[in-house]
Protein backbone atom coordinates (compact mmCIF):
# COMPACT_ATOMS: atom_id res chain seq x y z
CA UNK A 1 0.00 0.00 0.00
CA UNK A 2 2.75 2.69 0.69
CA UNK A 3 4.52 1.69 -2.74
CA UNK A 4 1.38 2.28 -4.35
CA UNK A 5 1.04 5.64 -2.35
CA UNK A 6 4.66 6.25 -3.37
CA UNK A 7 4.24 5.21 -7.14
CA UNK A 8 1.24 7.57 -7.53
CA UNK A 9 2.84 10.80 -6.04
CA UNK A 10 5.72 9.95 -8.19
CA UNK A 11 3.47 9.63 -11.17
CA UNK A 12 1.22 13.10 -10.16
CA UNK A 13 4.70 14.98 -9.67
CA UNK A 14 5.91 13.67 -12.96
CA UNK A 15 2.79 14.85 -14.72
CA UNK A 16 3.18 18.34 -13.34
CA UNK A 17 6.58 18.82 -13.69
CA UNK A 18 5.58 18.16 -17.35
CA UNK A 19 3.07 20.66 -17.45
CA UNK A 20 5.14 23.03 -16.06
CA UNK A 21 8.25 22.45 -18.15
CA UNK A 22 5.49 22.39 -21.13
CA UNK A 23 4.39 25.70 -20.64
CA UNK A 24 7.36 27.29 -19.41
CA UNK A 25 8.91 25.98 -22.86
CA UNK A 26 6.25 26.75 -25.29
CA UNK A 27 6.51 30.46 -23.49
CA UNK A 28 10.21 30.48 -24.72
CA UNK A 29 9.51 29.40 -27.85
CA UNK A 30 7.35 32.02 -28.85
CA UNK A 31 9.78 34.50 -27.78
CA UNK A 32 12.01 33.29 -29.58
CA UNK A 33 10.13 33.13 -32.57
CA UNK A 34 8.83 36.66 -31.96
CA UNK A 35 12.52 37.62 -31.59
CA UNK A 36 13.10 36.35 -35.27
CA UNK A 37 10.17 38.09 -36.61
CA UNK A 38 10.92 41.27 -35.35
CA UNK A 39 14.82 40.95 -36.64
CA UNK A 40 13.75 40.27 -40.02
CA UNK A 41 10.99 42.98 -39.71
CA UNK A 42 14.10 44.86 -39.18
CA UNK A 43 17.00 43.43 -42.27
CA UNK A 44 13.51 44.02 -44.47
CA UNK A 45 13.60 47.85 -43.76
CA UNK A 46 17.23 47.95 -44.06
CA UNK A 47 17.12 46.10 -47.89
CA UNK A 48 14.33 49.02 -48.00
CA UNK A 49 16.66 51.48 -47.63
CA UNK A 50 19.43 50.21 -49.38
CA UNK A 51 17.58 49.85 -52.16
CA UNK A 52 16.54 53.95 -51.55
CA UNK A 53 20.16 54.73 -51.19
CA UNK A 54 21.07 52.96 -54.76
CA UNK A 55 18.33 54.75 -56.80
CA UNK A 56 18.69 58.04 -55.05
CA UNK A 57 22.68 57.80 -55.74
CA UNK A 58 21.62 56.83 -59.57
CA UNK A 59 18.99 59.64 -59.63
CA UNK A 60 22.13 62.18 -58.58
CA UNK A 61 24.42 60.47 -60.97
CA UNK A 62 22.35 61.04 -63.77
CA UNK A 63 21.68 64.15 -62.82
CA UNK A 64 25.32 64.99 -62.40
CA UNK A 65 26.34 63.96 -66.19
CA UNK A 66 23.32 66.03 -67.83
CA UNK A 67 24.73 68.02 -70.51
CA UNK A 68 24.61 71.38 -69.84
CA UNK A 69 22.82 71.88 -73.16
CA UNK A 70 19.48 70.44 -71.27
CA UNK A 71 19.59 73.38 -68.31
CA UNK A 72 16.03 74.76 -68.28
CA UNK A 73 15.86 78.53 -67.46
CA UNK A 74 12.68 78.43 -65.57
CA UNK A 75 13.36 79.69 -61.97
CA UNK A 76 10.37 79.05 -60.40
CA UNK A 77 10.49 75.42 -61.13
CA UNK A 78 11.55 73.26 -57.62
CA UNK A 79 14.20 71.52 -60.33
CA UNK A 80 16.08 74.42 -61.42
CA UNK A 81 19.72 73.69 -61.12
CA UNK A 82 21.63 77.21 -60.87
CA UNK A 83 25.23 75.44 -60.51
CA UNK A 84 23.86 74.11 -63.62
CA UNK A 85 22.76 77.21 -65.28
CA UNK A 86 25.93 79.31 -64.30
CA UNK A 87 28.02 76.32 -65.83
CA UNK A 88 26.42 76.72 -69.06
CA UNK A 89 26.49 80.54 -68.65
CA UNK A 90 30.21 80.42 -68.85
CA UNK A 91 30.78 77.55 -71.37
CA UNK A 92 28.44 79.72 -73.84
CA UNK A 93 31.03 82.91 -73.27
CA UNK A 94 34.41 80.61 -74.24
Amino acid sequence: MVNQAIVNVGRWSALAFGLVYGYTHNISLNNQAEVHQKEAAYRHQEDLIAQAKEAFAKQKLIKAHASPATVELDFESPDFDFEAYLTKVVADEQ
